[in-house]
């Protein structure tokens, strides 16, 4: 078709019930007896002329319609004696045993030109010749009359958009097998025409109970009816678990619902291992919120923020926080290198270290414990456990030389990378962390975590991903002390979650939730939960998840992960549904009353409405002049840890004591916005 020219076809199908059968049974009977069928008063001409005039006025739409004769299938009623009666008897007779159903053919075009309008008109009828049956049926066409259509027309396009099925109209009986010659959806198997657009994947709708309150993960849109997809409070605390390949939206929808709980005023934390998801967050910070904002960037070398995962208090969590530090560097390396006996002396090291209170404890700390005797026994002489004083005092202090030398590489093998990298270093070697976990989640603050893999490396992002899951476990446990009710929800996103996943994760997967602890966590493929292990594969992280996780969130993914979703989508989905899903769409097993819902379809939205890059930079010069301090301390401090002689800073500052005494008298958001903004140390 030409330019501004339009053709539709429209079948509109209902069934009815079986008295048709009888009647047709009795028509065909009158044929094999050679009966007329016809009425009588149609055969006197005058009436039978009325008649048919009456009939174009009032049911000559452009429709394709069939015999008014029961239980036939089309045609003007005329057949031809040509055949057999038994033959016809035996043809309507097959047809009297299907199910029947009310069919009504309407087509209409659209054209600036008169005869193309009938050319396109009479090329669509054409196509129906095909069903022509001379000796039986056949369809045929009704056109608007012209003089008439001021009243045909409004009557049509009315049954037209409602798809009315017989609103004045004539419509023909046609049964199963005659409708699937007319009309069949089409097989991508064995259609190949170019102009179709093939749907690779189920639509389905959302569950009755959707609820309308909590955040918006996005729009569930079945059959034109769109609804929105809310996420509830206490529904999220069962955690959120996103899968789906790079470039399918799985970034956009968490920066989406990490804005609306900004928005809220509830604390989130979120880890990004590539930075441009913290970047995209920032331009959308509320200005009410942007004091709330801590921007963790370890590649900030000018102003370094401290991270210590031996920062501990209490004896409960000094134990924690060495058991944690352990699985963190058996993530790291293997537990065939990082094997029970170097898992033993790293954690005496650790508990050793933690109680020297006065001058606190790194893990840069560790190695000198076995490379320098004099720090070791002044550590040791600190130590009021029992268990561990009794390791230097009685196994270690009969530890052959020969062993004692084979550990000093070893440790300066494994730590050596962290400490003479300058940006690890002068992060995780601060005894004072620049924030204090459990605070931001107690005032609900807004902490970014920025871990980019191309400027800090892999193993750098890794470590210190850990470090942050385990002191935020930490945080949450030790909410034990504030009644349930009293506690505040805190959201964890992590992205690129299978870096940071140790047995922490399986522990937040079951515990958090009475801490008021949600953990949003996405990743590509589940084979990266997978661990190797022994020659063999650990897979108890992914047990952990989909034994724990309340609400399961796919996007497009492989064909391995298909498979494995497809029984947890079951019997609704087939893996090729779940891998051909469009981008920006996604599957949703969503939690609802603390109840998983069958699983339907999303749309994700984003809104790039308030975007504000002014407040961006505001937000983040503000952070980094608060939590950070200059680098000329920070090297100060850590080189007298570690023994080295270290020359006065410029000008004849010392070293500051904690990162309290830099950040005394910081500027506002709107005053590090502006030229002569105070800068402290």
């Amino acid at each position: 078709m030409e330019e501004g020219e339009y053709a539709t076809i429209q079948l509109v199908i209902s069934p009815i019930n079986d008295k048709w059968q009888k009647k047709a049974e009795a028509f065909g009977e009158a044929l094999f007896k050679g009966k007329k069928t016809d009425g009588f008063w149609t055969k006197i001409p005058i009436i039978g002329s009325l008649n048919s005039l009456l009939v174009t006025l009032f049911f000559g739409y452009d429709q394709v319609k069939g015999s008014n004769a029961p239980g036939a299938s089309g045609g003007d009623g005329y057949v031809r004696m040509l055949q057999t009666k038994e033959e016809r008897y035996k043809l309507v007779g097959e047809k009297a045993a299907q199910n029947g159903f009310n069919t009504i053919i309407r087509l209409m075009a659209s054209s600036p030109k008169r005869g193309r309008l009938e050319e396109i008109l009479n090329n669509i009828l054409l196509a129906f010749t095909v069903f022509k049956f001379p000796v039986l049926n056949f369809f045929q066409s009704k056109r608007i009359v012209p003089f008439f259509d001021f009243l045909h027309m409004p009557l049509f396009i009315y049954n037209f958009k409602s798809r009315s099925a017989a609103l004045l109209e004539r419509s023909s009986l046609l049964v199963a097998e005659e409708l699937a010659g007319i009309f069949h959806f089409p097989n991508s198997r064995y259609n190949y025409t170019p102009v179709i657009k093939w749907l690779s994947y189920k639509v389905l709708p959302a569950p009755q109970d959707l609820p309308t309150d909590g955040i918006i993960l996005g729009d569930n849109v079945y059959r034109g009816e769109k609804r929105e997809v809310h996420f509830q409070r206490k529904d999220r605390r069962r955690h959120h678990y996103i899968i789906g390949q790079t470039g399918t939206g799985k970034s956009s929808f968490i920066s989406s619902i990490v804005r609306q709980d900004i928005a809220n005023g509830d604390g989130v934390c979120v880890i990004d291992p590539h930075g441009d998801l913290i970047e995209d967050i920032l331009l959308y910070i509320p200005k009410e919120r942007a004091k709330d904002v801590l921007v963790f960037n370890p590649a900030d070398s000018e102003r370094p923020m401290g991270l210590n995962i031996l920062e501990a208090d209490t004896p409960e969590q000094q134990d924690m926080a060495s058991n944690q530090a352990t699985e963190i560097f058996i993530k790291i390396f293997g537990d065939e290198i990082f094997g029970p006996r170097i898992q033993h002396y790293f954690r005496n090291a650790c508990l050793t270290l933690m109680e020297d209170k006065e001058e606190g404890a790194t893990l840069i700390d560790v190695p000198r414990m076995f490379t320098d005797d004099e720090f070791m026994k002044y550590k040791s002489s600190k130590v009021q456990n029992p268990v561990v004083r009794s390791f230097w005092e009685h196994e270690y202090a009969h530890t052959g030389q020969r062993e004692r030398e084979e550990m000093i590489p070893y440790f300066s093998a494994k730590f050596g990378p962290f400490i003479t990298n300058s940006i690890m270093r002068n992060t995780i070697g601060q005894t004072k962390s620049a924030f204090n976990i459990r605070k931001t989640m107690d005032n609900q603050q807004i902490l970014l975590i920025n871990l980019s893999k191309g400027k800090m490396g892999s193993l750098n992002t890794q470590l210190l991903g850990l470090v942050l899951v385990a002191q935020i476990q930490m945080a949450a446990m030790s909410r034990v002390d504030t009644p349930e009710d009293q506690r505040k929800d805190f959201y964890l996103y992590v992205d690129e979650f299978q870096n940071f996943a140790t047995d922490t994760f399986c522990s937040i997967l079951s515990e958090a939730r009475k801490y008021r602890l949600a953990l949003i966590m996405a990743h590509q493929y589940i084979q990266q939960l997978v661990v190797s292990k022994g020659g063999g594969s650990n897979s108890a992280i992914k047990d952990a998840v989909f034994g724990n996780v309340g609400t399961i969130q796919s996007f497009k993914v492989g064909a391995d992960d298909g498979e494995y979703l497809a029984k947890e989508y079951a019997p609704v989905l087939t893996e090729q549904d779940i891998i051909g899903i469009s981008n920006y769409k996604a599957y949703l097993k969503l939690n609802i009353n603390a109840s998983t819902s069958r699983v339907f379809s999303l749309e994700t939205t984003y809104d790039e409405t308030n975007k504000n890059e002014k407040v961006r930079e505001i937000v983040r010069e503000y952070s980094r002049m608060k939590y950070g301090r200059k680098r000329i301390f920070v090297d100060q401090e850590i080189r007298a840890r570690i023994g080295i002689d270290t020359a006065p800073a410029e000008g004849g500052d010392t070293v500051p004591a904690s990162p309290t005494e830099v950040t005394a008298d910081m500027p506002t958001p709107e005053e590090a916005a502006t030229p002569n903004a105070a800068a402290t140390p």
